[in-house]
């Protein structure tokens, strides 16, 4: 403890200027991680509305389209497709549950759309599973934005 009020003592403005300054980057570096973080979550809680309507959307177009799969096959690739860029964005800006669900539907539209040819699961079957994914996603986001409105 004397060696530490020691140094403290020894030093001249010299030094004490360099320690303030490493200090200051310090505490801009975490202020603009901070900022970053809450501009992402400002950002996914205003647009909230819009994803939960296009989710939904997409969601609703892949069930009439899935009532004959081989005939619409290509309609759904691309539905599947425009899922997964409103997926990548609500990605950004989601948390827990939600997170976890985003992800989730994003790997299976992952290994849907591979082009791997031993990966071939372009099923009716996997093509379900995506957009039953879709429908828990969807259900989450209405519940992220309720409880958003009680103020959580």
């Amino acid at each position: 403890m004397q060696t530490l009020i020691d140094y403290i003592l020894s030093l001249n403005l010299s030094d004490v200027g360099s320690w303030a300054s490493l200090l200051g980057l310090a505490v801009t570096l975490f202020t603009a991680v901070a900022v970053v973080k809450i501009k992402k979550k400002f950002l996914f809680r205003s647009n909230i509305d819009s994803h939960a309507e296009k989710i939904l959307n997409i969601s609703n177009e892949i069930t009439m389209l899935l009532r004959q799969y081989t005939e619409n096959k290509q309609q759904i690739e691309e539905l599947f497709a425009l899922a997964d860029v409103e997926l990548r964005s609500m990605q950004k800006g989601s948390n827990e549950d939600l997170l976890s669900d985003i992800k989730t539907t994003r790997k299976l539209l992952k290994k849907y759309r591979s082009k791997i040819w031993f990966l071939k699961n372009k099923t009716e079957a996997s093509a379900r599973e995506i957009k039953t994914s879709l429908s828990v996603v969807s259900a989450e986001l209405v519940h992220h934005r309720k409880s958003l409105m009680v103020g959580n």
